[in-house]
């Protein structure tokens, strides 16, 4: 996966920030990842089965139940986050990306794929009935404007910007604050 290989190089520690089941476990395993994961999510059962993948591989995991509205971290600890379909998500966004522009170090990097407003005349089509079943049947809000959200809130400098689905999903890598 993209987002594993924009985070490849570090060797200290990043962040899979509202972790969920884990999923992101095994493709940072394939993906050649020598540095630390630290992962976070709110729900107990998404922390007892990330913790559960974590142990199954061979990469050095700490699983953490937490909020990323108020991570429990000191400023600066970690070297690169992987923020995967969370923006959309996380209720209070804003202060989520507030929570990990203080956590990044200066020269981290942060990768997020997340839903935007689609680019492609068809799936620009079928986006207005998206938006409501994606709220009621997810919980998700894919009409965030996601990447004007991380500029607003960390003074980071994107990239690099890979689009998937006629648009509708995106990968942002961005570094250093400016």
């Amino acid at each position: 996966m993209s987002a594993v290989r924009e985070l490849s190089e570090i060797r200290g520690w990043v962040l899979d920030a509202a972790c969920g089941t884990g999923s992101m476990v095994p493709l940072f395993e394939s993906g050649g990842f020598e540095g630390k994961l630290l992962m976070i999510d709110a729900s107990g059962k998404m922390v007892r089965k990330a913790r559960e993948r974590a142990r199954e591989s061979g990469l050095e995991v700490e699983v953490i139940l937490g909020d990323v509205n108020r991570l429990p971290f000191k400023a600066g600890c970690v070297d690169g986050i992987a923020c995967i379909f969370s923006i959309t998500t996380v209720r209070r966004p804003v202060t989520a990306i507030s929570e990990f522009t203080r956590c990044l170090r200066g020269d981290g990097k942060l990768v997020v794929l997340d839903s935007e407003r689609p680019e492609g005349p068809v799936v620009r089509l079928l986006y207005p009935a998206l938006v409501p079943i994606s709220r009621i049947f997810c919980h998700t809000h894919i009409d965030r404007d996601v990447e004007r959200m991380i500029r607003a809130g960390s003074g980071w400098s994107k990239r690099t910007e890979k689009a998937y689905f006629g648009g509708m999903v995106k990968l942002y890598s961005f570094s250093g604050q400016v």
